[in-house]
């Protein structure tokens, strides 16, 4: 799927009230020329309802980051359960946070043999158990993609996907969409996310 990169760009902040500035630009170039070398994508509205959940995943940023770390004292409750899965170094990295090591291994099974290209230009091609080897592959950008996009076509992460909340002839449940990545945790913000990104990317298609 192909959309004008100028449209997508000079209504950007109109639809969706970010600026962009240098370091979201590149990221978001970056980001769309993934989603269009994609074919597992085919509708429009699976696509914006992706950019929503990677948008509040990455912070706004639409870049791969790590998860932030709970303050011990000021939110001991949310600091406890981030530690069941930090001591270990698999906590959250992506576009989607990836957490705990049965996920990390799931991921690195699914994408074994994928070819990647790093961030300092290198190649390399993913094995089964790469990403329990190196967790920080899985802030490259192309293997953050990978998870992410694949991951909530197929049901990695809960066992919910996108199809299950998106179907060619009826609306699309935004909100329920949440589910194949975190319960209902912010999915009035995610599913209004994902209703702006859909008017711009039908302003934009090709």
């Amino acid at each position: 799927m192909q959309f004008k990169r100028h449209v997508l760009l000079t209504d950007w902040t109109a639809r969706t009230g970010l600026s962009l500035a240098p370091a979201r630009h590149t990221a978001i170039s970056a980001l769309f020329d993934l989603i269009e070398a994609d074919p597992g994508f085919t509708q429009v509205r699976e696509i914006a309802y992706f950019l929503a959940t990677v948008r509040w995943e990455s912070g706004h940023t639409f870049s791969p980051v790590q998860e932030k770390r709970f303050n011990s004292q000021r939110r001991p409750r949310e600091w406890d359960c981030q530690n069941a899965y930090w001591k270990t170094g698999f906590y959250g990295r992506g576009l989607v946070q990836i957490t705990w090591e049965a996920n990390y291994k799931k991921a690195g099974q699914k994408l074994a043999g994928m070819q990647c290209t790093l961030a300092d230009g290198s190649a390399c091609t993913l094995a089964a158990d790469s990403l329990i080897k190196q967790p920080d592959l899985g802030l490259e950008l192309s293997v953050a993609y990978a998870i992410g996009a694949r991951g909530m076509r197929e049901g990695w992460f809960t066992g919910k996907k996108l199809s299950d909340y998106i179907k060619p002839s009826l609306p699309p449940d935004y909100a329920g969409a949440r589910r194949i990545i975190n319960g209902i945790d912010h999915k009035d913000d995610i599913a209004a996310m994902a209703a702006q990104f859909e008017l711009l990317l039908r302003a934009a298609q090709d």
